[in-house]
């Protein structure tokens, strides 16, 4: 909690020595939204009858968050004016919801080996991810099976429990219209930052926003 802290003011601090008008503001701001996010995460904790609004609520005021103002303040730090840099902001948002909803499909089905965690990770911690908010509105036998994983004392998931989550998955369309949610987003970030000067920097966001719903790690 100690090295949290600190690292948190030590952003602050730097921050600050960047002169960005109002970034410092801005982030306050975003932790605040952060930390309510964080309470309705952990409000749900353990509970199987969230549905999507809740966890974008939640995306919204914590990946997203983080991403929305860092687009921002480096999009002011490098001089654009208001219009471009709250482009830059929506252009955040967008890609923070997208990288969140594919990595919740990681979470599921992923290379543990490239993603340098467990599968059903998030599951075990009680937090509920997009694909199986889908999956248990779509198949509700599936719920016995989710409280049994997150309430698991052995740290490995069993293999007939595995199979029947990922059976679920694919029956219910819950990975497919996950994937869709994120290449929405990418769109809606494309489209965000359409009027921006055409150049190399434009080009790397869009490279950015591509490889967000393609990558494996």
């Amino acid at each position: 909690i100690f090295a949290g802290d600190w690292l948190l003011i030590a952003a602050l601090r730097r921050v600050r020595t960047s002169r960005v008008p109002g970034a410092v503001d801005r982030l306050l701001d975003v932790i605040d939204t952060m930390i309510i996010a964080e309470s309705l995460q952990l409000e749900a904790r353990g509970r199987f009858d969230t549905g999507p609004d809740l966890w974008l609520s939640v995306v919204e005021g914590k990946t997203a968050a983080l991403f929305r103002w860092a687009l921002w303040a480096g999009g002011k730090a490098g001089k654009l004016g208001d219009v471009h840099a709250e482009a830059l902001e929506q252009y955040g948002l967008h890609l923070g919801v997208a990288f969140q909803a594919v990595d919740d499909v990681l979470d599921l089905t992923g290379d543990q080996v490239a993603t340098g965690k467990a599968l059903f990770t998030d599951l075990r911690e009680g937090k509920m991810t997009y694909p199986l908010i889908v999956a248990l509105d779509r198949d509700p036998d599936l719920l016995p099976v989710v409280q049994k994983i997150a309430t698991a004392e052995e740290p490995a998931v069993t293999e007939p429990l595995r199979v029947r989550v990922l059976s679920s998955l694919a029956e219910t369309g819950a990975v497919r219209d996950c994937l869709n949610l994120a290449q929405q987003r990418v769109e809606l970030a494309h489209g965000a930052i359409a009027d921006l000067p055409k150049g190399p920097a434009l080009d790397a966001l869009v490279t950015v926003a591509e490889t967000a719903i393609h990558r494996r790690t």
